[in-house]
């Protein structure tokens, strides 16, 4: 055991998955820490029907934003880790522009039309959600130049930076505007301010530190930034079929049931997804890595994935058990009606150690350009989780969401593992040898 450990920390690449990967990891714990407590704060202040109606709010934030970004965050990732592209500083100035008009554009059709959304859309209409509307949207173009900036970060390995604007910052910063808020105010129109404010100071502090960075503000480029998006549109569609799966079903929960159904069944995911902080950590210093290494026609990417499927199998199976045993505290955090979600977090976390078996499918697909078969199996698991969501949510509430969203999501992790064994010969699944 111990000459397994002392291998481990001799090799370079092990080492950097583990020390970085370690760092990010706290760096994001931080963060969710914060995004627990935001949840928290509006659950205990405001209660479970308001905190619904801002996962409702959140969703429809989140999925605008990833078509907004055109998939040129994660072209950002695989252009960038490449040191030779350091020079084409325009392409990431372009991207920004053109993501920041695009985003502004969907967020201006979405306040047009918001009325018949609201009213319309929903089973059960939400005609409360109009008043925070304009706030949710005013921060979408915003979040698109924070999570290009931070992906640019990620390529050039400022992982501490990429872990706290990736997600993280618009909950710490949120976090802090919202306890100063609500001491002049207890409307729950503060909880939408405070978040677009956290918003705003996180793509202003993202963008200015990859400025700082490339010490250049020049749009001139060698690379056409038409061409750059026409290889990141493929990434968009997987990215934001991603977005859709993890969304989708608060969406059609928000048809179908009440507001507070919709509080109860979010926070169970948001605490299912507890587990996901070992992979995300390790896929950061990951897919620089195996988009660097492919390129070069190496092979050492193979061994970093195996290293990692084993590391990130351990650590989620751990934490799985952790929230299984400790679920009523856990849940009962955010009030006392959430405890009834115990079923759905279940679920969840059933779904999240088939993730981990099955490996980091959708970074190694994206980095060795295999992002159009990536981009199939979402799309498919995408029509199987509407497919089931809407035939088992209004039958059973919220456990038959989250068995739907299960079941489309073991889909594409096993389906893109098998492939990437098949025809890649390259293996992602844990295996204890």
């Amino acid at each position: 055991m111990n000459k397994r450990l002392s291998d481990i920390l001799k090799d370079a690449d092990f080492k950097e998955i583990l020390t970085k990967g370690f760092s990010f990891l706290l760096f994001r714990l931080g963060g969710t820490l914060a995004g627990y407590f935001f949840t928290l704060f509006i659950s205990n202040k405001f209660g479970e029907d308001i905190y619904g109606l801002v996962a409702i709010g959140f969703s429809m934030f989140l999925i605008l934003s990833v078509v907004g970004r055109l998939g040129l965050d994660t072209n950002m990732i695989k252009f960038f880790s490449q040191d030779t592209n350091d020079q084409e500083s325009g392409i990431f100035y372009k991207s920004i522009l053109k993501s920041f008009v695009l985003s502004s554009l969907l967020a201006g059709v979405i306040y047009l039309f918001k009325e018949t959304i609201v009213l319309d859309f929903f089973k059960e209409p939400k005609p409360e959600l109009i008043p925070f509307l304009p706030w949710v949207l005013a921060a979408i173009p915003l979040w698109s130049v924070t999570i290009i900036s931070a992906s640019f970060l990620r390529a050039k390995k400022k992982n501490n930076a990429f872990a706290l604007f990736n997600n993280p910052s618009r909950f710490l910063f949120g976090l802090v505007l919202l306890i100063i808020f609500y001491s002049f105010s207890q409307e729950a129109m503060v909880i939408f301010k405070a978040h677009f404010y956290a918003v705003a100071i996180s793509a202003v502090l993202s963008f200015g530190l990859v400025v700082y960075y490339l010490k250049t503000l020049q749009l001139k480029t060698q690379t056409n930034s038409w061409f750059f998006l026409k290889d990141s549109l493929p990434m968009m569609l997987s990215s934001s079929i991603l977005i859709l799966l993890g969304w989708m079903d608060t969406l059609v929960m928000g048809i179908f049931e009440t507001d507070a159904n919709v509080g109860i069944y979010n926070v169970s995911l948001k605490v299912a997804s507890l587990s996901v902080f070992s992979l995300q950590a390790i896929n950061s210093i990951l897919a620089p890595k195996i988009a660097k290494s492919y390129a070069e026609g190496q092979t050492d990417y193979k061994r970093l994935i195996a290293f990692s499927t084993k590391l990130n199998f351990m650590i989620s199976g751990v934490i799985v058990v952790g929230i299984i045993v400790f679920h009523k505290f856990l849940l009962g955090m955010f009030g006392e009606a959430f405890t009834a979600g115990a079923t759905i977090l279940f679920i969840f976390c059933a779904g999240q150690i088939i993730n981990s078996f099955s490996g980091s499918v959708g970074v190694i697909l994206q980095m060795i350009g295999k992002q159009k078969v990536y981009q199939n199996f979402v799309l498919a698991a995408l029509v199987i989780n509407l497919m089931l969501t809407f035939v088992l949510t209004p039958i059973y509430g919220g456990v038959g969401a989250a068995v739907s969203t299960v079941i489309s999501m073991v889909f594409w992790n096993i389906g893109s593992a098998i492939y990437l064994k098949r025809k890649m010969n390259i293996v992602t699944y844990y295996r204890l040898n």
